[in-house]
């Protein structure tokens, strides 16, 4: 699954970075530095604060000789034993820096390094899990935690892509769907070059889950990058100050430098944004400059339009380029000067109406069903077979009803319909296939129908149209054609022009 949820928020693709802020040894030994820990990291705008639940036995032994001792690195010289002594956070602290944190508004989750602390975890109720870099090859300890069938996010570390198959296919073996994996550069701190994020792409891909970055180099370019990249979580070392000594301070963030990666991150969500083609709404006002159709002589009706009296310039008022080819030969429908950006309006037979034939039923069926067609519909459920071909062949017999196909050169492009109300007043409806949506042809269509229906009914004086309120589309062009709103409820907007 791409989405976890913890606490009611979805967590994956489509969703804001959750940004976890690790305390981990950093309350050095004090648990009112603890609390103002998680204080500070509300402030600073982190969503969630984590600790680490283990002590120095549960976690190795106490022994010194050569396999114990670290060799390089922050924490170069140390004893495994004495290490965890110092970073660990009592447990007897965990339970009423939840409660901080449940005061305060943040998440609150841990780290657990064996099945006590799980279950002491359990016993306190925490929501979910952690799982470090290092312990995702403890597969006892995975598939205990997964039985809780809480969310859970593991850090991959230096994990082989079949280690980390392996975790996944264990904790999903339990029935627990709930994963997350984080990149994890093993450094501490680590450096940019180390960080492969396109890793974490692929993890992604590769095994259907959200991922983001457990981040300990310094600063938060990498962070951020891995947000742009579709990272949905973001931990990050958290401390009041570096200059507090504990042994993760010197790679951990202090309050003003992680406020300022959370507004990073919001800042790079933003750009991000989504898959969005066109033009955004800063950048409409530009759309003008872009090319057009616009007469660049003076013409009189009826005159032809031609190479030397109609060009493709600037500014985008006029029809769009693509029409240039379409419209030379045509006659002018009225006067025009120089200057004037051609509409579809100003072009005899733009486009051309044609009584619809049997042959074209299931032309018609196609269109009715399409999908946006079927949302802006007042009945929106799909149409049957066996209706529309009820509906066709009452339609073509009728006295009261014209049914026309709007062509554009040789293309079908849409479908117009006159419903006879009266002696004087018919409802007018139409339809543009999906593909040619956003060409004009709407417009000219009406037009065209417009004309028609003086020409075969001059009897007919008024015209009205009745459209979804929610169809922005249709309103703007009803009332661009000299359409008048009558009347508008919940359901219905019903417009008339007279003829």
């Amino acid at each position: 699954m791409n989405v976890i949820e913890i606490g009611g928020r979805k967590i994956g693709a489509g969703h804001p970075a959750y940004i976890i802020a690790e305390m981990s040894a950093n309350h050095a030994g004090s648990l009112e530095r603890a609390k103002e820990i998680i204080r500070k990291a509300k402030e600073c705008g982190a969503d969630c604060i984590k600790i680490q639940t283990y002590t120095a036995d549960t976690i190795t032994i106490d022994c010194h000789n050569s396999y114990f001792q670290i060799e390089g690195g922050t924490w170069e010289g140390e004893n495994l034993y004495s290490l965890y002594n110092k970073a660990y956070t009592p447990w007897e602290w965990q339970a009423e820096l939840k409660a901080e944190a449940e005061r305060v508004g943040i998440d609150f989750f841990s780290t657990p390094f064996d099945f006590s602390a799980v279950d002491f975890l359990e016993g306190i109720g925490v929501g979910f899990y952690k799982i470090a870099s290092y312990e995702l090859r403890d597969i006892p300890l995975l598939r205990y935690v997964a039985r809780t069938k809480k969310p859970m996010i593991i850090s991959t570390g230096i994990a082989a892509c079949e280690e980390i198959a392996e975790a996944v296919e264990t904790i999903r073996g339990e029935g627990n769907e709930q994963i997350a994996l984080l990149r994890c550069a093993l450094a501490y701190p680590a450096i940019e070059d180390s960080m492969n994020l396109a890793t974490m792409q692929d993890m992604g891909a590769r095994f259907g889950v959200p991922v983001g970055l457990s981040d300990h180099s310094l600063g938060s370019l990498a962070a951020v990058t891995a947000v742009a990249m579709g990272g949905s979580i973001i931990e990050k070392h958290f401390c009041l100050g570096r200059d507090i000594e504990n042994p993760d301070s010197s790679f951990s963030m202090e309050p003003a430098e992680f406020a300022e990666m959370v507004r990073d991150i919001r800042q790079a969500e933003k750009a991000k944004g989504i898959v969005y083609y066109g033009a955004t709404e800063q950048e409409k006002e530009n759309t003008v400059f872009r090319k057009s159709l616009f007469v660049v002589k003076d013409m009189k009706r009826g005159e032809i339009f031609t190479k030397e009296n109609v060009r493709v310039i600037r500014p985008g008022y006029g029809l769009h380029p693509r029409e240039y080819e379409h419209i030379l030969g045509k006659r002018s429908e009225e006067d025009l000067e120089r200057g004037t950006p051609l509409s579809a309006s100003m072009v005899e037979n733009y486009v051309t109406l044609v009584s619809a034939k049997e042959e074209q039923e299931e032309l018609v069926f196609i269109w009715a069903n399409e999908e946006e067609t079927r949302k802006q519909s007042f009945s929106t459920e799909p149409i049957s077979n066996e209706t529309h071909h009820a509906w066709y062949g009452e339609t073509l017999a009728s006295d009261t009803r014209s049914l026309y196909i709007c062509y554009y050169g040789e293309t079908p492009v849409g479908l117009l319909r006159f419903d006879l109300l009266s002696d004087e007043e018919a409802e007018i409806s139409y339809q543009i296939d999906v593909r040619f949506r956003g060409r004009g042809y709407a417009g000219a269509m009406l037009s065209a129908g417009e004309a028609l229906l003086q020409e075969t009914g001059p009897q007919i004086k008024k015209l009205s149209a009745r459209v979804k309120p929610g169809n922005a589309a249709s309103c703007k062009l009803l009332q661009k054609l000299g359409y008048e709103e009558k009347k508008r409820d919940a359901n219905c907007v019903l417009y008339e022009k007279i003829l």
